[in-house]
């Protein structure tokens, strides 16, 4: 393996397109008849707000990020040398207005005492450049991330045997036992689903969040974008994204995380009420007049081609490559509790293959994402009946 360097996997292009006809059918087996009409996404499906914030990109000191690589990675001096960072959204300083989506990773809506993995997808307006061909907005850029470093899956064909054990138990209730099966020939798979799956963060408004899978900085000269998927690509650099809650004064001190305490966990889930604890979290943290909160936008390289591009199941070990603040993300009082608001988020469009070409998503899972969110947006907003917009600065609910 070599470094900044993606692979096919084997057989990707027959899974893609069976994960493809997969989640086709998933979508018209959750939502048939009168349940088109509040059709949601296929994972993550939980919406808990959508809401909006400003991205800005700090006019950092190139050098002093390489002089730090020099000093902190095993980097040679020719790869240092051969990466640029001013480009695309990292080309100069500038405030873009966002829209997040806090959501839950489950396949379906459940209580929020329920282990799962939480998400912030980012959603960058005005942004210039030349687009990426799987992108479905022109002038946004996509950016999803989770409250976990990793993926679950190694692989496509991994994917597509676990989302089609569920699938088969949405459709009759003894095939249950097929996902027990399923994890129980897949121990890894299992022990990352059960270890690093189930945080309870006390808000999802100072959480921590990855990307987990891999981008690149900047294409190469002969770059070919039928490539990817077929046969081995290089890229100058790639890197994965990082958004680190901070204090909102100076200087800027990330923040502990918190979680959720045992004992209202057990208490609520008891009660057996509905537990939308982290969207009225924050509907009434947003709704003080002076609040404020912020995030370290970070980027962090691939230093070594033991730090995988394409298994995403494998962290990128901090000590050897940290990550690098490039940017901050704020968020200040607004009004949250609205209908239109749920509706909003629900049909927003999500993408890690919607924004600016030199930011490429890179490695097999990123190339099976961005072909099935796209599925799943349609199927959606058909089901809806929506016509879906692309969302600008002058969006409102």
């Amino acid at each position: 393996m070599n470094l900044f360097t993606e692979y096919p996997e084997q057989d990707e292009a027959k899974y893609c397109a069976l994960m493809s006809e997969l989640v086709k059918k998933n979508m018209d087996n959750l939502y048939k008849g009168e349940k088109q009409k509040i059709a949601k996404r296929d994972t993550h499906s939980k919406t808990h707000a959508a809401i909006q914030g400003t991205l800005e990109i700090f006019d950092f000191d190139e050098a002093a990020i390489k002089q730090e690589l020099r000093q902190r990675t095993s980097l040679t001096e020719a790869q240092i040398q051969g990466i640029s960072l001013k480009q695309g959204l990292f080309a100069k300083a500038k405030q873009y207005p966002v829209w997040l989506r806090f959501a839950s990773g489950a396949f379906s809506v459940k209580n929020d005492y329920e282990g799962d993995t939480r998400s912030m997808a980012v959603k960058i307006i005005g942004v210039e450049g030349e687009r990426l061909p799987q992108s479905h907005e022109l002038k946004t850029h996509d950016i999803i991330v989770h409250n976990t470093e990793l993926f679950f899956v190694r692989t496509i064909k991994d994917f597509y045997g676990f989302f089609l054990a569920i699938y088969r138990a949405g459709l009759f209730p003894l095939f249950k036992l097929l996902v027990l099966l399923w994890l129980k020939l897949h121990p890894y798979e299992s022990n990352l689903l059960q270890t690093s799956f189930k945080r309870f963060p006390k808000s999802l408004l100072t959480e921590r969040y990855w990307s987990a899978s891999a981008y690149s900085v900047g294409l190469k000269s002969d770059f070919d974008p039928s490539q990817p998927g077929r046969v081995p690509v290089e890229y100058p650099a790639v890197i994965k994204y990082g958004f680190t809650p901070v204090s909102t004064q100076a200087p800027h001190q990330p923040l502990p995380l918190e979680s959720r305490p045992e004992t209202e966990l057990q208490r609520v889930k008891a009660s057996g009420a509905e537990d939308n604890y982290y969207r009225e979290d924050i509907i009434q943290a947003l709704a003080k007049p002076d609040v404020e909160y912020a995030w370290d936008f970070q980027i962090q390289f691939q230093t070594k081609p033991e730090m995988s591009v394409d298994d995403s199941t494998i962290p990128w070990n901090e000590a050897e490559s940290p990550f690098l603040t490039i940017g901050r993300l704020t968020v200040k009082h607004q009004k949250v509790d609205s209908p239109l608001e749920n509706d909003f988020g629900e049909n927003l469009s999500f993408s890690p293959g919607n924004g600016l070409a030199v930011h490429r998503p890179v490695g097999a899972i990123n190339r099976l994402r961005y072909t099935v969110y796209s599925i799943v947006a349609q199927s959606r907003h058909s089901k809806r009946g929506v016509k879906y917009q692309e969302p600008s600065v002058e969006t409102k609910y």
